[in-house]
């Protein structure tokens, strides 16, 4: 029986775990080498918050989009199709983006040097390890169409 190459983009590591990593680093930092600095905690909640709000509409909306054109969020599994629709209308990676904006709106929350600094890190590592490689697997796949997808819609926003 012949063995039917991977349809997938090849990502060993789900990017919600670099996320995660990034995350525990940070705090890591900030418990072990804090870096004091006093900001008043109402304006914190709420930039914090506002950032973390829009984190969840890119997720939601990128999940509902997904699950209603019957394709994966998963990267190890095969996409069926381009979704151009919700959030995806607004950036190809709506997801890894919704991650980048929840660990900033965390960061402002804490007012986390560290956590700041580990924001570029997780937007270098996501964009290295996920992005790129689902980007390589898309345009193998569907050719054109997301050639023109690409095109039309930024990569973050």
């Amino acid at each position: 029986m012949e063995q039917k190459e991977n349809d997938s983009a090849d990502i060993r590591i789900p990017p919600p775990i670099f996320f995660f990593i990034s995350l525990a680093f940070g705090l890591l930092l900030e418990y072990f080498l804090p870096i004091d600095i006093n900001i008043p905690q109402v304006p914190r909640a709420i930039f914090g918050s506002i950032f973390i709000i829009i984190s969840g509409y890119f997720a939601v909306s990128a999940f509902v989009v997904l699950i209603n054109n019957k394709t994966t969020f998963d990267t190890s599994k095969s996409t069926t199709k381009i979704v151009t629709k919700g959030s995806f209308r607004i950036s190809r990676n709506p997801l890894y983006f919704s991650l980048l904006l929840l660990l900033f709106g965390i960061a402002v929350l804490f007012f986390s040097i560290w956590l700041f600094l580990m924001v570029p890190v997780l937007y270098i590592v996501l964009l290295f390890k996920a992005v790129k490689p689902e980007e390589r697997y898309l345009t193998q796949k569907f050719g054109k169409e997301y050639l023109e997808y690409s095109s039309k819609v930024r990569r973050w926003v």
